[in-house]
């Protein structure tokens, strides 16, 4: 396991100890990136801010232990979590979990909870079919368009094809479904978020 930076397919597997880091450096990066999803789930409250930041580390945290967590370096310019085959949500471990008494706007609450069950509903299959599911993707502004993201993709792309399994994910952007499209994947299921013009793309590369 290379512990330097990206090349030639190598990445950095982040230790357990430094996945609070991660965590830090995933909220930077979505929020830096401004996230459709963080900005339609909290849009109305007063601490935004804080509870996207509470919100994208959360993705992170509660990540079973036993996913792969993976960087382009020590330096985390961009950063990566699998699901190998036989993992799903349902071994989560949900370390800050949100209270309605959390938010100030009753509706914060719904939303999150709507978007839950655009994922769920998009990841249903994760346990029952094998497969490499990547779960997240980020990178911060400052390191975007340095092909950090590709080198994490190229390395797990190439073991599913040894393997003879797909590779599925998620993904909400447009320009998103651009990038995985010229990776080879292909769209198979959309879903709306109920109550707002938001959708998920689910997509697959066998």
């Amino acid at each position: 396991m290379a512990n330097n930076h990206n090349r030639g397919g190598a990445v950095y597997h982040v230790p357990p100890g430094s996945i609070p880091m991660m965590a830090e450096m995933t909220a930077d990066a979505f929020i830096g990136n401004d996230d459709p999803i963080g900005n339609f789930i909290f849009q109305a409250e007063p601490n935004h801010l804080i509870l996207k930041r509470r919100f994208f580390r959360s993705i992170v945290t509660s990540s079973p232990p036993s996913a792969v967590y993976q960087a382009s370096s020590k330096d985390m310019e961009a950063m990566a979590i699998w699901f190998p085959p036989g993992m799903d949500h349902s071994q989560d471990i949900d370390v800050d979990p949100f209270l309605e008494s959390d938010f100030q706007d009753p509706e914060t609450w719904n939303r999150i909870q709507a978007v839950m069950e655009a994922i769920m509903d998009l990841t249903s299959d994760l346990g029952d079919s094998p497969q490499c599911y990547l779960h997240l993707i980020a990178v911060p502004p400052q390191h975007a368009n340095h092909h950090h993201a590709s080198g994490l993709l190229a390395p797990m792309i190439q073991r599913a094809r040894d393997e003879g399994l797909p590779c599925t994910l998620i993904t909400q952007r447009e320009e998103n479904i651009q990038r995985y499209l010229h990776w080879g994947f292909t769209v198979v299921k959309e879903r709306q978020v109920s109550g707002s013009n938001e959708r998920f793309t689910a997509m697959r590369k066998d």
